[in-house]
């Protein structure tokens, strides 16, 4: 729930006066009002020297609860979005230790486990939120995220002023000017490390907390981090203790995150993941009220055939007597909210997904619902994407074999591993991708290549800059970057073989694709667009520690034909049988497909463009493509004339490979308009 923003001036700046600064927040404010339309507020510190502001979606204690919050001698003064968790055990504990509260909301377990634990509050914290707190005896500022960076949190230096908020448009009425910044540009910084696409202006990373005083001393720590066992650990428990253990730690994360006091529904897709979260809350439910009622939302592409999961979604909804909310989206409707989408994620982004999600999430709000479970996380940290195997096959799995489990020998996992990278690798990708490319980012994380996977699916190659932007910024190298951006620790790990490939990973997936892309673009911005609170189970912390102590053949499990003596994965393995009572048999044994928001397509003959054709024609321009200073307008041209011309219709449901890069090249366009970004120019 809701969006922050926050202003300290150093000691060297020229302060404003109450007023001014409060006109500032609130002006600030303004541009995020969609995080929180219930409820404005601002304080400002009597020095002036620091401004909070909050705008609220209620959730919890819809009465009270409107931020910013103090502690009764206002002396700590805070501002959070989100949900933290078990909020009613913290808080009971604080008032046997003494500690007051003001309201019933769970932000305000903040304030009062500051004044216990100081920094060490962060460990008491469950849940997704980022907040700001200020400290007035010691003007200590301090903002932290929650540990998979559900909640975004901006921060920059500007004009001698730090400067926090859920969204960096929120800066723009403080006078931030953005500006390119070419180097996180060409190499994703977006992606791979704390930067974005404007110069100066970075992400609070997932599980990190940053410390401000007024000297303009700044500090960025870590203060959680995702781990796993040593790959020679045995397991002490059985396989099925581990699916039980399993089931038991969703089940918890689940019954925390129906807590609210307004109605609570699920995104269901045709998948597993969103299928178990929905079953399980359902069982949950009816444990109290044999009669309760569950809203799923599901987006569906009656256009794209076998490629629509509406109608799986349906099944599912049948078998779970589930309050079913069906949303049909045409092309056309995806196309019209691409450029809205883009002000919200505030990064380039190359498909529909984005797009979709804003139009679920629209019609969740329409539809009366604050809050919606959603199953994001599973895929990450379970196994759940196709090129993990190859990661998989590189270590034999010792605590696998512990176990029992019948597993490849080494001589047909080695044979596999060399069959997998030497085969082509499908085109689903912005650039090229290859498994024996970038060797030095791929031995700077123990010789995976997932990082080289993403970099290729989210990123482009060269030939999309022009020649004074390579000149500058060198020649991508995204793979690099990402291996540059991961924890020296954790790097070292996967170079000793301490953590096996699998494990390593999943790291590197769940600290790019998932933290920096999905999370975003298809989660959390997407549903405050349109003030709905998306909550994933799956990313409880509790649940996360428990699923890394897994053997990695549990979560990507080999499975043998006995007549052909072939080997296949089963992706999630674990998870499926966790769930199975809970999710239809069409479910349990469906195997993964990549989610897209398929487009519509041209007959043989037909002349007409679709509506993706017409948009980009329309708005990829020489004069368009020019200004923004660093794409290459030759390349760019000769790629909207092939896909104008000829496009091409993935059996998948896909887009076009040019038609995602052209989506990306239009991604800068829109973002320079609606930021007024001048033009790169070296």
């Amino acid at each position: 729930m809701c969006g922050l923003t926050a202003v300290y001036y150093t000691e060297t700046t020229t302060r404003p006066d109450s007023s001014e600064i409060s006109e500032l927040l609130s002006a600030s404010l303004a541009k995020i009002q969609h995080r929180g339309p219930d409820y404005t507020g601002v304080w400002v510190s009597p020095d002036c020297s620091v401004g909070l502001g909050h705008v609220r979606l209620s959730i919890i204690d819809l009465d009270h609860g409107q931020q910013p919050l103090s502690d009764e001698n206002e002396r700590i003064h805070c501002v959070v979005t989100g949900e933290i968790y078990d909020h009613e055990r913290i808080r009971d504990e604080l008032i046997a230790q003494g500690f007051t509260f003001k309201t019933k909301s769970d932000s305000e377990l903040v304030v009062q486990l500051y004044k216990r634990d100081g920094l060490d509050l962060l460990s008491s914290l469950r849940g997704e939120f980022a907040f700001v707190l200020y400290d007035s005896t010691r003007r200590l500022m301090l903002a932290a995220r929650d540990r998979f960076g559900i909640k975004p949190l901006y921060y920059t230096i500007s004009d001698g002023r730090l400067l926090i908020a859920s969204e960096m448009k929120a800066f723009l009425a403080f006078g931030w000017k953005a500006k390119w910044d070419i180097d996180s540009v060409v190499h994703n910084g977006d992606l791979g490390d704390d930067r974005t696409v404007f110069k100066g202006v970075n992400k609070l990373m997932a599980g990190h907390s940053l410390v401000f005083r007024p000297t303009g001393y700044l500090k960025v720590q870590s203060y959680w981090d995702i781990t796993y066992s040593n790959i020679d650990t045995p397991n002490v428990s059985t396989v099925d203790e581990m699916i039980s253990n399993v089931r038991a730690h969703l089940f918890d994360a689940i019954r925390l995150r129906l807590r609210s006091d307004v109605p609570v529904g699920v995104y269901l897709s045709g998948g597993i993941d969103s299928a178990a979260i929905a079953g399980m809350a359902m069982h949950l439910l009816r444990q109290n009220n044999p009669d309760a009622k569950l809203a799923t939302f599901t987006l569906a592409f009656p256009d794209a055939g076998d490629n629509d999961e509406g109608p799986i979604a349906h099944r599912t909804a049948i078998f779970l007597g589930a309050e079913e909310h069906m949303v049909n989206i045409t092309e056309k409707e995806l196309v019209d909210s691409f450029e809205a989408t883009l002000w919200h994620v505030e990064q380039p982004i190359w498909a529909f997904h984005a797009p979709g999600k804003y139009l679920l999430s629209k019609f969740v709000q329409s539809q009366g619902y604050k809050v919606v479970l959603s199953g994001e996380g599973a895929d990450e940290f379970l196994g759940g994407y196709a090129w993990l195997p190859v990661d998989y096959l590189r270590q034999p799995d010792s605590p696998g074999l512990a176990l029992g489990l019948e597993l490849p020998t080494d001589t047909e996992r080695e044979a596999m591993l060399n069959r997998i990278q030497m085969a082509t690798v499908p085109v689903f990708s912005l650039s090229k991708n290859s498994y024996t490319d970038v060797s030095l980012a791929r031995k700077m994380l123990g010789g995976i290549s997932a990082h080289r996977a993403y970099a290729a699916a989210t990123s482009a190659g060269a030939e999309l800059y022009n020649s004074r932007a390579i000149a500058v910024a060198g020649e991508p190298d995204v793979p690099r970057a990402i291996a540059e951006g991961i924890d020296p620790s954790v790097r070292n790990k996967a170079v000793s073989g301490e953590w096996h490939p699998l494990n390593v990973a999943s790291y590197v997936t769940a600290k790019t694709i998932l933290m920096k892309s999905i999370l975003n673009h298809m989660g959390e911005r997407m549903e405050m667009a349109h003030s709905v609170e998306g909550r994933p189970p799956f990313l409880d912390h509790n649940f996360i520690e428990y699923v890394n102590t897994i053997p990695p053949s549990l979560k990507v499990r080999p499975i043998k034909n006995e007549t052909s003596g072939t080997w296949a994965f089963t992706e999630k393995w674990i998870l499926r049988q966790a769930v199975k009572p809970y999710v239809t048999e069409e479910v349990f044994l469906r195997r993964k497909l990549s989610y897209n928001a398929p487009p519509s397509r041209r007959t043989r003959g037909e002349s007409l463009l679709v509506p993706l054709q017409a948009h980009l024609k329309v708005r990829i321009t020489r004069a368009n493509v020019e200004r923004v200073g660093f794409l290459d307008w030759s390349f760019v041209e000769g790629l909207l004339a092939g896909y104008l011309t000829n496009p091409n219709f993935p059996a998948d449901g896909s887009l076009d490979a040019r038609a995602q890069l052209l989506l990306y090249v239009l991604s800068f366009i829109v973002l320079q308009e609606r930021f007024d970004v001048p033009t790169w120019n070296n």
